[in-house]
This record gives C-alpha cells, structure tokens and sequence, in this order.
C-alpha cells in the first residue's frame, strides 16, 4: 500500500468514526458523546490537511499548514465550499477551548455541517493511482 492509499484509508475511517460519534450524541446527548465528536473532528481535521498536502506536493504545488492546503484543494476543485472550510479552521482552533463549556456548546453545533464537507471532500478527491 502507498502512502497516499494509507492517508485516504485513514481519513475515510477517522471521517466514519466521527459520523458514529455525532450519530451516538445525537442520540444521547451526553457531554461524553459531544466531547467524542468534537475529538474526531480534530483527528478528522489533521488526517485531511496532511493527506491534501501530499496530494497537492504530487500536483506541483506546495502546501505549508492547513490554511494553504484547503486553498489549494479548492483551486484545485476538491473544495466548494470555501467558508466551510475556513469556519473548520476557525473550529480546529477552537477546539483547543473546549474545556469551557459555552466553547465545546459553541464547536458542537457546527460539526454536523462540517462534517457533511468532510464527507464531501472524500467524494471530491483525484483517484488513487
């Protein structure tokens, strides 16, 4: 398996475990569960920067941090959505707050959406070769 085969098998099981984190808040509606989704959103967040800033090294472009590579993957057309993807990097810095209740209430009620972009970016990306 390549490296690149390796990212994308990562990023589509974090993006999965995530969706089974929201589904589990959803249902319950525990501070656990929501703590869950929002730590899936994180890991979610590092594994697609890291695996757009490989694909987009292999198109001649270069990507330093995670702002840059979303740029990029839009420009490239993997990305639509580009407030989505500013407002995931406002949430990933976010993230870091969550121990104040009012932030992790705040960070919540965006991951559905985000999480739907997520979805889409794996839709979106070039085949592997």
């Amino acid at each position: 398996m390549t490296r690149s085969q390796q990212h994308r098998n990562d990023l589509e099981a974090i993006v999965g475990r995530w969706r089974e984190a929201l589904a589990a808040w959803q249902l319950t509606g525990s501070d656990r569960d929501r703590d869950s989704a929002i730590l899936r959103f994180e890991l979610a967040y590092e594994v697609a920067w890291k695996h757009l800033q490989w694909l987009i090294r292999e198109e001649g472009l270069e990507s330093n941090g995670p702002r840059q590579a979303f740029e990029n993957a839009f420009r490239l057309g993997w990305i639509d959505d580009e407030v989505l993807w500013n407002d995931a990097i406002k949430a990933r810095n976010l993230a870091v707050h969550v121990y104040r209740e009012v932030h992790a209430i705040e960070l919540a009620a965006e991951l559905p959406r985000l999480h739907a972009g997520f979805e889409g970016l794996i839709t979106r990306l070039p085949p592997l070769t």
